[in-house]
């Protein structure tokens, strides 16, 4: 199978956790962006965003983005939470493959970035307000996420679900 797959979603969303899942049950490549720009860059986004500022952030990502594009085969892709937002990222996402826009409860994400993630994360880095805060992001970046092929709870619906909803697509083969 040639397709790429793009995971799209709210930071603490899952887009890794079910990366991996899609990629082990459809025999497919894996590719987190964040991991590549952090590989490239040599040090965290969390560093980036304090060094350099979200601006060159969101740069490394667009040319992360690309450079996934630009890769032979099929691949699953989990992309940055804001990565759909900025240039024209969704436009690429949408025209080189399918997209799942993963929608996690927002309960669900508080206690996921809370529990293990927020100290990773640049925007969430005090947990005063951070449902508030994911609250705002979520009302900012819904336009975008949308705009995927698929939606899909990862709350209520299994892996093995996304591969039907998929195939149904006749995105998969």
């Amino acid at each position: 199978m040639q397709n790429k797959i793009f995971l799209v979603g709210m930071p603490g969303s899952g887009k890794s956790t079910v990366g991996l899942q899609l990629a082990a049950k459809l025999n497919m490549p894996f590719i987190d962006l964040d991991q590549k720009i952090e590989e490239q860059a040599q040090c965290t986004i969390k560093e980036i965003f304090a060094q350099h500022g979200e601006a060159h952030f969101r740069e490394l990502e667009q040319k992360a983005l690309h450079n996934a594009v630009e890769s032979e085969g099929g691949l699953i892709i989990a992309t940055g939470g804001g990565a759909p937002c900025f240039f024209d990222n969704m436009d690429v996402i949408k025209a080189n493959g399918v997209s799942v826009f993963i929608d996690t409860p927002l309960e669900e994400l508080v206690a996921r970035l809370n529990a293990y993630e927020k100290d990773k994360r640049p925007k969430f880095s005090s947990r005063e307000g951070l449902k508030g805060q994911l609250e705002e992001l979520y009302k900012n970046r819904l336009f975008f996420y949308e705009q995927a092929d698929l939606r899909w709870n990862n709350a209520t619906e299994t892996a093995d679900q996304l591969i039907e909803s998929l195939k149904k697509l006749k995105k998969l083969d």
